[in-house]
């Protein structure tokens, strides 16, 4: 469940989730359609005997589509803040108790940065994203062993937990990745 729920924060961490503005007067624009919609509607006059078709139901004289609609925005809203990555996750990850950050690439140029979380999760984020019609795929490899992919990326991504000893790497791939890295990697890192 833990790993799933991880696997869903990384994923969330990728999209762009930036507030959309509200155009000026949509609250009022709203406002008045649901008073619009919840009017009263005329009825029978006070005391006078409703009529009914045997084995029929009355029929509700509101609608309740504009209570469904509020529920469902609100639950929307309530799943997307939950959902949210932070303003930086960066941060967020170096600043946990244990983390072991460091910077990616050539000393001076760095191309990104790499946090080692105690539980042996590794985020990375790269300082750009990759090219148009290209993708970052980060890999797995084990001391002597051949790389292994780990998925592929925009521009950070949060893996599971791996050994002590395991080396990381990412390549430029095409969309989709591939099961092999098909140019030189941009660093491999030991962890």
């Amino acid at each position: 469940m833990q790993a799933d729920r991880d696997a869903l924060l990384a994923l969330v961490e990728t999209l762009d989730l930036t507030a959309a503005e509200v155009p000026p007067g949509a609250q009022e624009r709203l406002l008045a359609r649901l008073r619009a919609e919840t009017a009263p509607v005329s009825g029978p006059a006070p005391g006078a005997p409703l009529r009914t078709v045997p084995g029929r139901p009355v029929a509700r004289s509101r609608s309740t589509t504009p209570l469904w609609t509020a529920a469902a925005l609100a639950a929307a809203l309530a799943v997307g803040l939950w959902l949210r990555p932070p303003a930086d996750s960066l941060a967020r990850y170096a600043a946990v108790p244990g983390a072991a950050a460091q910077a990616l690439g050539p000393a001076g140029a760095p191309l990104g940065n790499l946090v080692r979380l105690p539980d042996g999760r590794v985020y990375v984020r790269l300082g750009q994203a990759p090219a148009q019609g290209r993708t970052y795929q980060l890999w797995r490899i084990a001391p002597g062993g051949a790389p292994v992919s780990l998925g592929v990326f925009g521009r950070d991504v949060l893996t599971a937990s791996l050994p002590q000893g395991t080396s990381v790497a990412v390549s430029v791939e095409p969309p989709g990745g591939s099961p092999q890295p098909t140019t030189t990697p941009l660093f491999i890192q030991a962890l």
